[in-house]
């Protein structure tokens, strides 16, 4: 799907998000954007039928309870004018089939730990991911006042654009094992996440400012790694293979997995 389609699609799920169309407006709309067909326009009812029945096909948008499900690793807003100064986005660069992001392990941290608001935090979450760099969280609270002036729907258009980003990023690739803890809500899994950030430093990957400005995709590959190297040394130490999925939050096949 090009840029463009992915970009009205984003926007179709702010008005969703809004309650100003239902889950069956996002199909139908998204379906007649994609087949150039302007609905106003028609006035036959066997062909609206049609449409309607064409755009229930449409799946990778919702599941079958209604639940939003789109992932992608794409930037659909690069850049915001805010009282006529630019703010330029976050970049994510999949070229060469290698994944970076701009974004610093911190601002991933902070922007992610807002996804679950929604309102007035809204604008404190666009201005952690349009922050000037370099990042820091002062810097993106003040901002935030200015971020106020967007109108809800731009708000709600860059929360879900992070959104399917962070969900392929757990959902889709092999940094999803950072996401299995069972009986944990996601808002404690990014607390840990963030916890996980200052001991890095401890180990002595550096002082906890250049940790925090660390690139996103590096901190998750390390988190990756250390979680993987302590399974590992807790089977070398004859821990149960219960015990290790009770204080790791990984099921048995993960582990299993890990132990081949």
């Amino acid at each position: 799907m090009g840029f463009r389609f992915r970009r009205y699609l984003v926007q179709l799920l702010a008005l969703y998000s809004l309650k100003t169309i239902s889950s069956h407006d996002v199909q139908l709309q998204f379906c007649a954007y994609l087949l150039g067909v302007n609905l106003q326009k028609i006035d036959d009812e066997t062909a609206m039928a049609n449409l309607i029945v064409l755009s229930e096909q449409i799946s990778f948008i919702f599941d079958k309870n209604e639940k939003l499900t789109p992932y992608f690793l794409q930037q659909k807003f690069p850049k915001l004018y805010v009282f006529g100064i630019r703010y330029d986005g976050y970049i994510v660069n999949t070229s060469f089939d290698t994944l970076t992001c701009s974004l610093t392990a911190l601002q991933f941290i902070e922007a992610q730990e807002l996804l679950s608001k929604t309102g007035e935090k809204l604008p404190l979450l666009a201005a952690i991911l349009y922050c000037p760099p370099p990042y820091n969280s002062e810097k993106a609270h003040a901002l935030a006042d200015k971020f106020t002036a967007l109108k809800p729907k731009q708000l709600l258009s860059i929360a879900f654009n992070f959104q399917a980003f962070v969900g392929y990023l757990f959902h889709k690739t092999h940094f999803s094992i950072l996401m299995q803890r069972k009986e944990t809500p996601k808002s404690e899994i990014s607390i840990g996440l963030s916890d996980m950030l200052y001991n890095l430093s401890s180990d002595g990957l550096g002082d906890a400012e250049n940790i925090e400005r660390m690139p996103v995709i590096k901190y998750l590959s390390i988190m990756r790694k250390k979680l993987i190297e302590s399974v590992r040394a807790m089977n070398d130490a004859k821990v149960e293979l219960a015990e290790i999925a009770d204080k790791t939050g990984l099921d048995f096949k993960t582990i299993n997995k890990i132990l081949q």
